[in-house]
């Protein structure tokens, strides 16, 4: 019987296509360059950063750049799509959780102000957002407040109008939050500060039931 050949390390499959082998390094490739700019925005600012920058930190050409990329703005652009199809997933999420109990809503908090992906692009996103996203943040803004609002027949004690407010608040509140939390200006008050927005939103989302039914008018 052959001996079994090892393959050498680093050495491509040869059980994979040629074509996948190539599209992986691709991805790989265009990752190294997102984070690589993420962390170039973050320590010299999106205006001072340069596409130099970006690729000395990659350890990639400018060609291969790009190869990807058409500037700086096409890189915040993506990472804006990641942050608001992430995001947008955590709302969805809200409402999929069994109740609105303290525990349940610190659990949910917790994995949202957690989430380890995009803690450096939500700051540059935050500081450095363009002008040209600003109207897709709005529209996705939209999204959040729709996500949010799942199970309706949760939101019935409010109007809808009343409702909607509420959500957009809420997650207003939580934009504005998450940049200072991310550069770590309430570490070590992580847990009172989870406590006070499980109060928040408890208080937002529990409301007294009565005397609704002319709100938003």
């Amino acid at each position: 019987m052959p001996t079994p050949t090892r393959r050498r390390a680093g050495a491509a499959d040869p059980a994979v296509p040629a074509s996948d082998l190539r599209a992986q390094h691709k991805q790989l490739t265009r990752r190294r360059l997102l984070a690589a700019a993420v962390d170039v925005f973050e320590e010299k600012g999106y205006e001072a950063a340069t596409i130099d920058d970006v690729v000395a930190r990659a350890g990639a050409a400018r060609a291969t750049f790009y190869l990807h990329f058409s500037g700086k703005a096409d890189i915040v652009a993506e990472l804006a799509a990641r942050i608001w199809r992430d995001t947008e997933s955590m709302f969805v999420e809200f409402g999929t959780l069994p109740d609105w109990s303290h525990a349940t809503i610190r659990g949910w908090l917790t994995r949202y102000v957690d989430a380890d992906g995009n803690k450096k692009a939500l700051k540059v996103f935050a500081e450095h957002l363009p002008h040209t996203l600003r109207e897709q943040h709005l529209e996705h803004q939209q999204r959040f407040i729709h996500a949010l609002l799942q199970p309706p027949e949760r939101w019935t004690h409010f109007t809808r109008p009343e409702a909607k407010r509420r959500a957009f608040l809420l997650i207003n509140q939580l934009e504005t939050f998450m940049p200072s939390w991310q550069a770590g200006l309430w570490g070590r008050e992580r847990s009172a500060m989870l406590d006070t927005l499980t109060a928040v939103w408890l208080g937002t989302l529990e409301a007294d039931r009565t005397g609704q039914e002319n709100a938003g008018r």
